[in-house]
């Protein structure tokens, strides 16, 4: 049974990595060594045992493991090789008793890089998982006034007051304007409370927000910058307690509000135009 798991989650990575050589990009993990050694670094910061995003695991942190797995951490080595029969030991302990060891990660530009665990990675990831425990090292990058830099630190400092990583903004300013909608003071620490309520409904909006019916607020908008919107039209303090149909039927309005602007320059305009 779990050699079988390793066989369906191999095909999917030779069919993820077959459409990229198509696209003639390369077909493996991307590696943050070969990133650095081109990019300015300012130091690193530990911040030690965090709850990373899945879906922000990107790569590995050096080119040793970069070949054994495609971009979505699915497995390419072949079914009789040292590697699958691992793959497959780690299966049967998720499948058994559940994966809780923490990997260890670095983060750069808001993207994790795996140290240790590419494979408990490739399994969590292939059985769906949201998230993993991991011990994570973060490579500041030079400040260079860009707005991808300028953007970063603004996450920076936003992550430091909330412990929250797994929202992105589109433009600058904005970190600090969700720091307002939530209630709170520009210096002001988010509390575990607060972090739960805020995923809460986070969850809830992303689960609206993902499905297919929300494709035309995509474009450039990040999951982000559509909560911000949101944030536009009605009280956080108000919609942190909706429930799932509530939220849906302020999403509703969320739509009506993007088909007037499709630009998201500002958000603010949108309170003069919906009438708020």
């Amino acid at each position: 049974m779990y050699q079988e798991e390793y066989r369906k989650a191999r095909q999917m990575g030779l069919k993820e990595a077959k459409f990229c050589q198509s696209k003639g990009v390369s077909p493996y993990l991307p590696v943050l060594d070969e990133i650095l050694a081109v990019e300015s670094t300012c130091g690193e910061v530990d911040l030690g045992l965090v709850d990373v995003p899945m879906e922000l695991i990107v790569g590995t942190r050096s080119a040793g493991r970069s070949q054994a797995m495609s971009h979505s951490f699915m497995p390419l080595m072949a079914e009789d090789s040292e590697f699958a029969a691992k793959w497959v030991t780690l299966c049967r302990a998720h499948m058994e008793e559940g994966i809780s060891d923490p990997i260890k990660v670095y983060e750069y530009m808001h993207t994790f890089y795996v140290v240790e665990g590419h494979k408990r990675v490739s399994v969590l990831r292939y059985f769906g998982a949201v998230s993993i425990p991991a011990y994570v090292t973060r490579v500041l990058p030079a400040r260079d006034g860009s707005k991808a830099s300028n953007i970063y630190y603004e996450y920076v400092d936003f992550y430091r007051l909330s412990g929250v990583n797994y929202l992105w903004f589109s433009a600058v300013g904005r970190f600090a304007r969700l720091q307002a909608a939530v209630g709170k003071g520009p210096e002001e620490l988010w509390t575990e409370e607060d972090r739960r309520k805020f995923y809460s409904f986070y969850h809830g909006f992303t689960t609206l927000y993902g499905d297919k019916s929300a494709k035309d607020l995509a474009g450039r908008m990040t999951t982000g910058d559509a909560i911000l919107l949101y944030l536009d039209l009605f009280e956080y303090d108000q919609v942190k307690n909706y429930s799932q149909g509530q939220l849906k039927a302020g999403f509703q309005q969320l739509h009506k509000a993007f088909s007037v602007k499709k630009t998201l320059p500002d958000l603010n305009p949108l309170k003069g135009l919906l009438g708020r």
